[in-house]
């Protein structure tokens, strides 16, 4: 089965090759959207996760490299896995041992993930570090010269016109609330793994810029579909902020179009790679969405 695996995704055979360790076993995990990711297991009996580059992660200007400097700034971090090897053609993270938090229906799911996110927020960052910054614009140009030219419709023109000319603004308003951070840009319960203890790993940090909270905890929210009031309520006490609990809200609301629109393009260019029926069901629910009056 593993020589089966290694035909589908040559990367394994660098891997292979490249890790010092001797490869026992490889299996495919399932969940990831963007890209096909492996645990390898060893003849020590250690686990890995394997995430190569491929045409997925060039579509969506996924970087490993990127996601290595993350992981090992985070080194100090109880809520991130740690980082094993940077290759040329991908990256090797320690493997979780544990379910998702995905589908269990506690009453605080939503404050575990929200006390995740300020976790996160909080963390120090060295004075000097060359994490990316996000940038909403770039990231939707990038998704727009990705998709194919029938998928580029007139709306969807309009769509990105209006949010690509209205986000300077929006960003100054933004920063002017609270100081950008180390965000993690996918933080959902699908991706917050609880360990036999109980402590809770986030994973997929492919996504992690230098950004606004704000932006990160609305992308949270849109991601669990969240209520919006009581997520910011929530975020705040554990924060302790004492700021204008209102401005804060709105901003958070005013974010969900711009963000409900970046979505769209990820989920367009991923159907054009994978045919995938979520992909599918996730445009139709977005455009409607957006289609809906302010």
């Amino acid at each position: 089965m593993k020589e089966q695996y290694i035909k589908q995704d040559p990367s394994l055979i660098a891997l292979q090759a490249q890790w010092p360790e001797s490869i026992s076993d490889i299996q495919p995990l399932q969940g990831g959207l963007t890209n096909q990711c492996w645990k390898i297991t060893t003849s020590c009996g250690r686990h890995y996760v394997w995430r190569p580059h491929s045409v997925s992660t060039q579509s969506f200007s996924i970087n490993r490299s990127n996601e290595f400097e993350v992981l090992n700034i985070l080194e100090g971090f109880a809520l991130s896995p740690s980082v094993q090897a940077l290759l040329p053609q991908g990256l090797l993270v320690e493997w979780v041992d544990g379910l998702t938090l995905m589908g269990q229906h506690s009453e605080q799911l939503s404050t575990l993930v929200v006390k995740c996110l300020v976790s996160l927020h909080q963390y120090p960052l060295p004075q000097t570090h060359s994490l990316p910054i996000f940038d909403y614009q770039s990231c939707i140009q990038n998704y727009w010269q990705s998709l194919p030219s029938q998928q580029q419709t007139t709306r969807y023109q309009q769509w990105f016109e209006a949010f690509y000319q209205q986000y300077d603004e929006l960003r100054n308003r933004t920063e002017s609330i609270l100081a950008p951070c180390l965000c993690h840009f996918d933080l959902g319960s699908y991706n917050i793994i609880q360990k036999a203890n109980l402590d809770l790993v986030v994973i997929d940090w492919e996504y992690a810029a230098i950004s606004s909270p704000v932006v990160d905890l609305a992308t949270t929210i849109l991601a669990e579909q969240l209520n919006v009031k009581e997520s910011v309520e929530c975020y705040l006490e554990l924060r302790g902020l004492d700021i204008d609990k209102a401005q804060f809200i709105a901003i958070v609301e005013e974010w969900l179009p711009y963000l409900r629109f970046m979505a769209l393009l990820w989920h367009q260019v991923n159907f054009s790679l994978h045919q995938r029926t979520s992909d599918k069901q996730a445009i139709e629910v977005l455009t409607r969405q957006l289609d809906l009056p302010e």
